[in-house]
């Protein structure tokens, strides 16, 4: 998904749900049973799976969604906000895994056509840095893989823990002819923009 979160709407998910948008390293789908009672057993899970997401690349998770075999099949019933707000929600996280996740983003959904009054809920989770790994309510840490949150062992523990001390490199350069032609990308394209200019002298 390229649309920004902050534009995402009831429209959004079901377009992930028809173009059968399957589960990744970065993205998950649960229903909302998995945090609806906020019960202590719950509140692990949800730690677990929160902090696997920031120990791993980052990513979303969609609390409201049936799945069969990782692809989404509908929306349930989600969430009454009077019951599950979105503040409830994000202090339960911020409580139950340690440190606390900088810039970490709940959006709440408004189920408009399918079950008006109710809501879903978005947590997008950024890749963990200078604080990571994050540690989950029952003290483990927990990675993504196989579309699971599981255990890490001591040996990945030490390696993101070289992330806060390992420095970001950054690179600016262009090609020189006649006049410098910068190379540019766009916001998550892995590839740089077509230069004309540059196109226009190479002949």
């Amino acid at each position: 998904m390229t649309t920004p979160l902050k534009e995402w709407s009831e429209e959004t998910i079901l377009s992930m749900i028809k173009d059968r948008v399957q589960e990744s390293l970065e993205l998950d789908y649960k229903e909302s049973p998995a945090i609806f009672p906020l019960t202590d057993k719950k509140k692990i899970e949800l730690s677990k799976d929160v902090s696997a997401f920031a120990n791993s690349a980052g990513g979303r998770i969609i609390y409201g969604i049936k799945e069969n075999g990782q692809i989404p099949s509908e929306i349930d019933t989600g969430f009454d906000p009077n019951a599950l707000s979105k503040e409830r929600l994000e202090q339960t996280i911020n409580s139950n895994i340690h440190p606390r996740i900088n810039e970490l983003i709940i959006k709440q959904i408004e189920l408009i056509t399918t079950n008006p009054g109710h809501v879903l809920y978005v947590v997008s989770i950024p890749q963990a840095t200078t604080r990571a790994p994050h540690q989950a309510a029952d003290k483990r840490y927990y990675k993504r893989f196989n579309f699971e949150s599981v255990a890490m062992e001591d040996y990945e523990i030490r390696d993101i823990l070289r992330r806060a001390t390992t420095p970001d490199l950054h690179f600016n350069f262009s090609l020189v002819g006649k006049e410098p032609v910068p190379i540019q990308f766009s916001q998550d394209q892995p590839f740089s923009e077509e230069c004309d200019s540059l196109i226009s002298e190479s002949r």
